[in-house]
């Protein structure tokens, strides 16, 4: 048996008072340059299992299924020895599908290694079928015994095998009880593959007067592949920590994806730098916006831009803001607004900004319709979202792009946030589709949708939750975008959007690490660019 261990936050663990997680420590720097891995539905992950389950003459590996149900409850169990070395019993909680199948494999070897184990059945084991019902009569031949779901968790450590990957919303009755005294527990949580509640496709997880219902987990062990549903939603913050177990499955049988791939920082994707670069080579851009009392945003995205590495950047703006901006970055022109010159600066750029700080009044209206008459590459945030959804037609941009979080999407599809947040993927294809751009729907596990691809983010997190992030997103995107436009290289245009949103996560994450996550504000993003820029020669 083989296992690939995949650790998705860093930072010293030990046995702890309580489960709640509020912050993941972020990914290490070697870890951002991966390459990024696909991720699976369940119905995917069952297909590919079938395919590995089929004999050799076949093209399978010739494994059962109760082989694989082992080795996951094996891997399971020897992660759990090592995480957490000093338990002396564990509480396994199995339901009746596979994934109780693996708890009551995971019961069996703690029973044998002579730890104390407590075994809660929510589903009555005269249920269990197939491989789940084998495993729980190995259970009970080695001396195992089964407590209703409703008897005290009696031990430190948690094992969930209460749902699997095969859970869709909403949660049923009869699973809540047992969850909120696993929650409400002083007890540690590993989770076998998914945590119970969250769904495996979308992340989402039920929400009951305000609630959201899942198992809070503070380690999940995944098996074969990774699950969406791990990666973004609401059930981000259900996961814990998380480590990727092969089960043994040959890279070549995991091949067969969404398209659905995970998003990580890697600056060699960055095309090079030329020893004959100039300033207009490096690429023009513009920012729009700041009405009065929002120069702030212009400002970010100003500097955010400029610290990726892009040759010039012009501010249209309101005058009041010319004095501030010019003090912090004396490097950036500005233009006022009404100038007669505007036109042909919106035609001379590689790329347009519109929207940090642009507001809601007439003044904004006016602003944002002149950007969108011209046909110069734009990226559309914040306020100019607002425009964009008033304004009559599309922009005349063949190249646009689109970075609204949760609110700001639902608005342009007309929904409601909560229904959303269900599914992130086909809210962020829709957004695409229906505005012909690339698009980022903001929020945990940031999905990054383009005509080629469909990537979730693995950086960031709630360090990110706080004013100006999206003003610094606009400026990263305009300066990886900008030089791809000012050298014709538009094919490359897509892969630079993606990872314009993985360098600006990634920073938030190196400024968490050093600052901690309460204290990271918007200027500290930017201020991170140029050490990952440089990692490697970026």
């Amino acid at each position: 048996m083989t296992g690939s261990k995949d650790y998705a936050h860093v930072g010293h663990h030990s046995i702890l008072p309580s489960i709640q997680v509020q912050w993941k420590a972020p990914a290490s720097l070697p870890s951002m340059y991966n390459p990024d891995p696909q991720l699976y539905t369940a119905a995917q992950m069952r297909a590919l299992e079938a395919r590995v389950m089929q004999s050799t003459e076949q093209g399978g590996m010739g494994v059962s299924g109760y082989t694989l149900m082992q080795r996951a409850g094996q891997c399971a169990f020897e992660v759990l020895l090592h995480r957490w070395p000093s338990a002396k019993g564990i509480t396994v909680v199995c339901g009746k599908g596979n994934n109780a199948g693996d708890g009551y494999v995971v019961a069996r070897m703690a029973l044998q290694f002579g730890l104390r184990v407590q075994l809660l059945a929510a589903a009555n084991p005269s249920e269990l079928a197939g491989d789940a019902k084998l495993a729980h009569q190995a259970f009970v031949a080695a001396g195992g015994k089964i407590e209703a779901a409703d008897q005290p968790i009696m031990y430190e450590v948690i094992v969930d095998g209460l749902l699997g990957t095969g859970f869709k919303l909403p949660l049923r009755e009869h699973y809540l009880s047992i969850i909120r005294r696993i929650n409400e527990s002083a007890a540690l949580v590993l989770a076998l593959d998914i945590p119970s509640g969250v769904e495996a496709d979308t992340g989402a997880v039920t929400v009951l007067d305000g609630e959201m219902l899942a198992v809070q987990a503070k380690l999940t062990v995944s098996f074969i592949g990774r699950k969406i549903g791990l990666h973004t939603g609401a059930g981000v913050a259900f996961v814990g920590e998380q480590q990727l177990e092969d089960l043994g499955v040959s890279s070549e049988y995991l091949q067969d994806s969404t398209g659905v791939r995970l998003l990580s920082w890697q600056p060699q994707q960055l095309p090079p730098l030329p020893l004959t670069a100039y300033k207009h080579r490096r690429g023009r851009v513009v920012i729009v916006g700041g009405d009065h009392g929002m120069g702030g945003a212009v400002i970010m995205a100003a500097e955010a831009a400029m610290r990726c590495g892009v040759g010039l950047v012009t501010v249209v703006a309101q005058p009041e803001h010319q004095p501030a901006l010019l003090a912090r970055m004396p490097e950036v022109m500005f233009l006022h607004p009404e100038s007669e010159d505007l036109s042909s600066v919106f035609a001379a750029a590689d790329f347009i900004v519109v929207g940090p700080g642009l507001g809601r009044k007439d003044w904004g209206r006016d602003l944002f319709a002149r950007v969108a008459a011209s046909t110069t590459s734009l990226l559309i945030d914040a306020d100019g979202l607002y425009w964009l959804k008033a304004l009559k037609g599309k922009p005349a941009t063949e190249s646009l792009f689109i970075t609204p979080h949760g609110g700001e999407a639902a608005s342009l599809l007309e929904t409601q946030v909560a229904v959303l947040e269900k599914s992130r993927i086909a809210a962020a294809t829709s957004l695409a589709r229906t505005h012909g751009c690339s698009a980022v729907l903001k929020g945990p596990g940031s999905v990054v949708f383009t005509n080629t691809s469909v990537h979730i983010c693995a950086h960031g997190g709630p360090a990110m939750a706080t004013a100006g992030m999206g003003d610094v997103l606009s400026g990263v995107c305009a300066g990886l975008l900008a030089p791809v436009f000012a050298a014709d290289a538009a094919q490359e245009a897509e892969n630079q959007f993606a990872q314009a949103v993985a360098l600006h996560s990634a920073c938030a994450d190196l400024a968490a690490q050093e600052l901690g996550p309460r204290s990271v504000i918007a200027t500290d993003v930017i201020k991170r660019i140029p050490t990952l820029l440089a990692a490697q020669g970026g």
